[in-house]
């Protein structure tokens, strides 16, 4: 609602006192029946206010200068006894996460069909995050390693519980969102492990990429120091194994904290094309990456 054409509701003022002229705002509240609660505590303890909005989902009590400390001391008591609900998080159809979930899932199974095991080597060679080649220069292998796994049980496991995790995460952003912040999490999480590892570190497995995803739905609106405490506490379940690639997948859990923190900041993108682009640039990237690395 505009500023300009914002009504005002007043108070009036309390019998036998004079009303200062100078009103300062109390508090600037973003949900208009929280405002109109605080409002009403006012009016019940007969401190003279206005409750005006000041532009688009913003409201502001103003009080006179005099009265602030009062009405400062009286929302507080308010306050310790109704703290505010917390913002209902918008979701979207379950069919943007089974989607997701199967645009992720069902491409690696069918990859890891084509190549073989890992015991086949063809594929492997060129595509694997070799931590030397990679920081040799050879970049495409943070990308097409997430497309190998070792043997079908490998394969299975991670677009199972990935899926899992890109359903929820395509619930909250949208398919095309998910897909990308997923593929650009764990492309980074493998490109800064092989980093950090630098000698005899070879990955393969799209396992980097979906701790990525478990770490974006951590720091996305809500209650997030549960979200936070329960992304933790699987990662240490699913992602500590003997055989577990422990740098790549804390390296992508980190990158999805980050991505997923950085997304919370935007806007819901409610555009399908855009959507639809973004999950079309997840699928093209894998297939540029591999062109390269086959020339």
């Amino acid at each position: 609602m505009p500023a300009s054409n914002a009504p005002r509701i007043r108070a009036p003022p309390v019998a036998g006192k004079a009303r200062s002229s100078r009103p300062v705002i109390l508090r600037i509240v973003s949900d208009f029946r929280r405002a109109m609660d605080l409002s009403l505590v006012l009016d019940q303890e007969n401190v003279p206010h206005e409750l005006r909005s000041v532009g688009e989902e913003q409201w502001a009590l103003l009080v006179a200068d005099d009265a602030g400390e009062r009405a400062t001391a009286v929302l507080l008591a308010f306050e310790l006894e109704n703290e505010p609900k917390p913002a209902t998080v918008e979701v979207q159809p379950v069919a943007n996460g089974v989607l997701a979930s199967v645009i992720f899932g069902l491409p690696l199974v069918l990859f890891q069909m084509w190549t073989g095991p890992q015991s086949s080597e063809a594929w492997f060679v060129r595509g694997s995050a070799d931590a030397a080649l990679f920081i040799q220069g050879e970049w495409w292998r943070a990308v097409t390693a997430l497309t190998l796994h070792a043997d079908a049980g490998h394969a299975a496991g991670n677009a199972l519980i990935g899926g899992v995790f890109l359903a929820l995460l395509a619930r909250r952003l949208g398919t095309g969102i998910a897909l990308l912040l997923t593929l650009v999490a764990g492309v980074l999480g493998t490109a800064f492990a092989a980093e950090l590892v630098r000698r005899d570190f070879v990955s393969v497995g799209a396992s980097t990429a979906v701790f990525a995803a478990l770490g974006a739905l951590a720091l996305l609106p809500g209650r997030r120091a549960l979200q936070l405490a329960g992304a933790v506490a699987l990662l240490g379940f699913l992602g500590t194994g003997k055989r577990a690639d422990l740098a790549g997948h804390l390296c992508g859990f980190a990158c999805g904290l980050l991505l997923g923190y950085l997304a919370s900041l935007l806007p819901p993108l409610r555009s399908r094309l855009l959507q639809i682009s973004f999950g079309l640039a997840a699928f093209a990237a894998p297939l540029a990456a591999w062109f390269r690395a086959l020339r």
